[in-house]
């Protein structure tokens, strides 16, 4: 039998897709699309979240590790935003439009950064990944020969330290710029609602400059580094009200309405914030709350505590 005679047959109305089929096949396409990019979405999302949280463990060990090493002091957190060497756990206006929003150089700077040798001069954990800020190098003036001069950055700093945290030197706990070792507890100025009514000596509001002082609220419950609004953000010091019910500075919501914080024993949280109060979407100002607005009062309380 030869198998020359016996031929494969095919049915030109059969090669290809049919209108219907193509139809099919593409309305499963777009709907497999509409699933799929929500969840990478949400994948990258989550993401930033796990980097950002690590971001802050990083900077509470190093800033345990500083403590270790002077004392049990906590490194100074003046609210000045001064770059003088030696006078601030991480110096600088950091926020939009601020002066020193693109530079990186300033946050590798170990006598304007005394938290830095402890990262190894690593400027990553003080920028949120979710933070969209970028921008040419602004560090020119203080880093004139730095090689970033000229080139694209983003956000030298998201982060902040909690105001009633950190010590001062003699001369600025007097209101008289930089001057003398930084060994005095921080004044936590907004604790009251109104700036400068507060003291470390006086005040009705605790304050914490040394590791020994975390008695109330216990360091589980006492937040030392936060992200910050990009709106919000100057300073190294986030101004907290815990006497009266407002806003003076804002904490992130980059992360799906949520922010990371990180805690005076070292753990740290993703916080979903509740009010629309909380979420800033112009310039920031002091804002009154209600007295029950559960955003306000779970951080005020985690802020300080009477003495």
């Amino acid at each position: 039998m030869s198998f020359s005679r016996f031929r494969y047959h095919t049915d030109p109305a059969s090669d290809g897709f049919t209108a219907l089929e193509l139809l099919a096949v593409l309305t499963t396409v777009t709907l497999l699309g509409c699933v799929l990019i929500p969840a990478l979405s949400r994948t990258t999302v989550t993401s930033q979240n796990v980097q950002c949280l690590n971001h802050l463990h990083q900077l509470m060990e190093a800033t345990l590790m500083y403590a270790g090493d002077n004392n049990e002091l906590f490194p100074p957190n003046p609210d000045d935003g001064t770059i003088a060497p030696g006078y601030v756990w991480c110096g600088g206006q950091a926020g939009v439009g601020g002066a020193d929003e693109f530079d990186p150089d300033l946050i590798q700077d170990p006598t304007r950064n005394l938290v830095a040798p402890y990262l190894h001069s690593n400027p990553a954990p003080f920028h949120c990944p979710a933070d969209p800020r970028s921008g040419i190098f602004d560090g020119t003036a203080l880093y004139p020969n730095s090689l970033r001069i000229g080139t694209r950055v983003g956000a030298a700093r998201s982060v902040t330290m909690n105001q009633a945290v950190g010590t001062v030197d003699p001369w600025f706990a007097n209101g008289v710029g930089h001057c003398g070792s930084p060994r005095l507890p921080v004044n936590g100025p907004w604790l009251t609602g109104a700036h400068g009514a507060n003291s470390a000596i006086s005040g009705p509001w605790r304050t914490y400059g040394k590791t020994s002082q975390l008695v109330a609220p216990i360091p589980a419950r006492l937040w030392v580094i936060a992200d910050e609004s990009e709106i919000s953000i100057n300073d190294g010091g986030l101004a907290m009200s815990v006497g009266v019910p407002e806003w003076v500075d804002y904490p992130a919501t980059r992360h799906h309405g949520g922010g990371t914080i990180a805690f005076a024993d070292a753990h740290v949280e993703l916080h979903r914030w509740i009010s629309p109060t909380t979420i800033l979407t112009g310039p920031a100002s002091i804002r009154a709350v209600a007295a029950n607005d559960p955003d306000w009062g779970w951080f005020a309380a985690r802020t300080s505590a009477r003495k």
